[in-house]
């Protein structure tokens, strides 16, 4: 069985304010797949904007302990699709302002990431195809995943 690699890098969305409207400044974190942006190959797949961060967001620590433990299946998924979410909206964090989320698998020595779509909690997924499946080595994946939580 073919592996990917996980991996992550940061991913910085600036804050502003202008005409009274501001911008939330972010630090999270973006997937890379055999060293590709996992939220690059998504947006484009979907013909989708960019403004999304990460799971893992710098000065959120609960809900990254929540998302590391959604990632590793010891917490239940938090959308009715059974998906975990990936990368959510950059100001409130909310499903319903869309995300892209993931079906998570395990078993005995690796992870399965499939059946990507973009969800709002209210509409049914949307399934984004031609982006993986993608398997991981148990212990890398494990690894990776506990350090992206770590932001």
């Amino acid at each position: 069985m073919d592996t990917s690699s996980l991996t992550f890098q940061q991913l910085f969305r600036p804050g502003s304010c202008s005409n009274g409207c501001t911008v939330a400044e972010r630090c999270s974190i973006d997937f890379l797949i055999d060293e590709r942006s996992l939220l690059n190959a998504l947006i484009t797949a979907a013909g989708d904007h960019s403004d999304y961060m990460g799971c893992f967001v710098k000065g959120f620590p609960e809900p990254n302990n929540l998302s590391n433990s959604r990632l590793l299946l010891c917490e239940h998924a938090e959308t009715e699709s059974g998906r975990i979410l990936l990368y959510i909206c950059p100001e409130c964090g909310d499903i319903g302002c869309g995300s892209y989320s993931v079906h998570v698998r395990q078993n005995d020595d690796c992870f399965t990431w499939d059946s990507f779509a973009y969800e709002n909690g209210y509409e049914e997924p949307l399934i984004i195809e031609g982006v993986g499946p993608f398997t991981f080595e148990k212990h890398a994946y494990e690894a990776a995943i506990n350090d992206a939580a770590g932001i």
